[in-house]
């Protein structure tokens, strides 16, 4: 049956209706502050103090009411006890209600070490106590015993202290507790203490973010390294970059995990030394500046550093003068940065002025530091001990120095990325450029030599590289003559390779034949258009086979396995006016001559032996193919060359 709309709109009301009237009987709820506080109260406030130790001030029925009073958050080089160094106790008692519960006590940061008496028994410790050379300073929770009754009690707190005489007359204040304590509910302090190392990682985010971000763009650029082994610069600013990453990370080490403060220092010394060694090789070679014997003096102060600390460990000194070692050891390593960069930007160079403000930024932080540390340590201010300040304090702590560390990360990473494109384009450039040295290397050295009645001619040429800087040409005339040119361009590469073709060019203009003429000339054409020299040598071979010889400082070729005795002369291209002089010999039917290049004679295997002359006589009666595969399989560092002539002995017969 269905109901009317009348009948449901009635069924609607009354069901409001009785709603209404339910809420009516409802109470808000009611929130309670004698009841439903919660369990903790601060420890701020005004503690008993006393220098000295003595055990028996750890006993709660100690009268303590002779002793001053110290305020528990600020430290006690502030409140009349400066620059104090030793045993110190405080005292103080906390009235809880009854009620069974667990109790924890949180103590605030303290310089540098403590231990915690509760009621007379020990309760807890934290960092470095008596001749410990640790250095910490943190906050820490201690859960105390439960109470055997439920009642209201009184606890009676003592805690001694202890700060190493050699941190105060090093560290200008924060010595004793200087921060916020609580005392409440083990698991509301459990809560208040997370809350603190949550701050404290706070605290350090920056110096986290600015670690992670050096060790991502080390390996990154450390892996392109390997890719790019002649540009060195890459290698060094991954070391720069992963050892940045590692001296924050002692840092966070020391701080949180309580590592012992002279292994802390050693490591850290060491570390440094790592970056600032890179960081000069990466500008010395940005820069273009050469390691002179003062890059080397400043590079092995660096090694001062470390041992520095041992100084004060063996108690040689205090810690404020190995702090002033080991600072003045690495202080001339920013300068060199420094100077280096600004002498180069004021000569216009290009890298140097896009390097200028980030490296100022990067190194110039560091500098003013060093400069703090070296005048407090010589008494000559008292302003401060260390550069430190926040920019920015909300929403989280930001300090200057990994600021401007990812400011020069970034920048670096531009530099290198528009290096590495302009050695792109430099490669392409080369890369066409050696192909057509190539090309024209082909036709100066073509596979087939011209044809040469009499003599039987084999050659082999291998350059070391795309392009080389041997050469040789033989030269037949009408009279059945042949002059034979072999010779050496000091260097390799492109630049090798376009002497060479001058040279082979020079020849073929040449109206001369005499061998000491054809020297002379070359070396004309030669002197004041290169850099390094020539080393020649050639050989005019009549039909008969009289052969006439002339050498400027190249290898005198094998007759029959025999080195040939000729005077050598000085290298093309060293002075306009040398001289050279010639000599005779006589060629048999079926003689061998024998021309090698110096990259026979020096090739040098993996245990660095040299092929040598002995080895290279040995062989050479045997063919060019042969000679040459031997000093390539024994080790290649230069350019090949090898050519043999034999005198046929049909020559000798229509002679006849």
């Amino acid at each position: 049956m269905r109901l009317s709309r009348f009948s449901v709109l009635l069924v609607s009301l009354a069901s409001l209706s009785l709603l209404l009237c339910a809420a009516s009987g409802l109470h808000a709820q009611t929130f309670n502050l004698q009841t439903g506080r919660e369990a903790v109260a601060s420890l701020d406030g005004l503690w008993r103090f006393h220098t000295g130790d003595n055990p028996a001030w750890a006993d709660p029925n100690f009268d303590d009411s002779q002793w001053p009073l110290l305020r528990s958050d600020k430290d006690w080089n502030q409140q009349g006890y400066e620059n104090y160094g030793g045993f110190a106790w405080y005292r103080f008692t906390v009235a809880v209600p009854e009620g069974s519960r667990d109790w924890s006590i949180y103590l605030g940061p303290m310089e540098t070490g403590y231990q915690l008496f509760v009621d007379g028994r020990p309760a807890g410790s934290f960092g470095p106590i008596l001749n410990s050379l640790n250095y910490a300073q943190s906050s820490r929770a201690f859960a105390l015993s439960p109470a055997a009754a439920s009642g209201p009690r009184t606890f009676h707190i003592a805690i001694r202290t202890w700060h190493l005489p050699a941190w105060a007359d090093y560290v200008p204040g924060g010595f004793g507790f200087f921060g916020s304590s609580y005392f409440g509910d083990s698991r509301l302090i459990a809560q208040r203490a997370a809350t603190a190392r949550s701050l404290q990682w706070n605290g350090l985010v920056n110096e986290y973010t600015y670690a992670v971000l050096s060790t991502l763009v080390g390996l990154v650029v450390l892996v392109l390294s390997f890719f790019r082994r002649e540009e060195r610069e890459y290698l060094w600013f991954a070391l720069l970059l992963l050892a940045n990453a590692i001296d924050i990370g002692l840092s966070f080490g020391q701080v949180l995990a309580l590592i012992p403060l002279p292994v802390v220092d050693f490591i850290d010394g060491s570390v440094r030394l790592a970056a600032l060694f890179a960081a000069m090789a990466f500008f010395s070679i940005v820069l273009r500046a050469p390691r002179s014997r003062t890059w080397w003096f400043v590079a092995a102060l660096l090694l001062i550093n470390p041992p520095a600390v041992f100084l004060y460990v063996f108690n040689i000194t205090s810690v404020g003068i190995a702090s002033l070692v080991a600072t003045l050891s690495v202080l001339p390593a920013t300068v060199w940065i420094l100077v280096t960069l600004l002498r180069r930007a004021l000569q216009r160079d290009r890298d140097a002025l896009i390097l200028l403000v980030p490296t100022l930024l990067w190194q110039g932080f560091p500098f003013i530091d060093n400069i703090l540390i070296i005048t407090w340590q010589l008494g000559w201010q008292r302003w401060a001990l260390h550069w430190t300040f926040a920019l920015l304090t909300k929403p989280f702590v930001l300090l200057p120095g990994p600021v401007v560390g990812t400011i020069f990360i970034f920048a670096l990473l531009l530099f290198l990325i528009r290096r590495f494109s302009l050695a792109r384009q430099e490669g392409a450039r080369l890369s066409s450029e050696f192909e057509s040295a190539r090309n024209i290397q082909s036709l100066l050295f073509p596979a087939k030599p011209p044809a040469t009645p009499g003599f039987a001619i084999d050659s082999v040429y291998l350059p070391a590289s795309e392009v080389g800087g041997d050469f040789f040409q033989i030269m037949p005339a009408e009279d059945g003559s042949l002059l034979v040119v072999v010779g050496d361009v000091s260097g390799k590469g492109l630049k090798a390779a376009m002497t060479v073709g001058s040279i082979i060019g020079a020849l073929r203009g040449c109206t001369v034949r005499k061998p000491a003429e054809v020297l002379a000339y070359l070396n004309h054409v030669l002197h004041g258009q290169i850099t390094g020299f020539v080393t020649c040598t050639i050989a005019l071979i009549a039909a008969n086979g009289n052969m006439t010889l002339a050498n400027a400082g190249n290898h005198p070729p094998y007759r029959n396995g025999q080195e040939l005795d000729v005077e050598s002369g000085l290298p093309l291209g060293i002075t306009p006016d040398a001289c050279y002089s010639e000599t005779t010999f006589q060629l048999n039917p079926n003689d061998r001559l024998t021309f090698v290049s110096d990259g026979v004679v020096e090739a040098t295997n993996e245990r660095r032996e040299l092929f040598g002359f002995h080895r290279t006589q040995a062989i050479s009666t045997q063919s060019a193919s042969a000679i040459a595969e031997a000093a390539k399989q024994f080790g290649q560092n230069d350019d090949i060359t090898v050519l043999t002539l034999t005198l046929t002995p049909s020559l000798k017969a229509s002679l006849a």
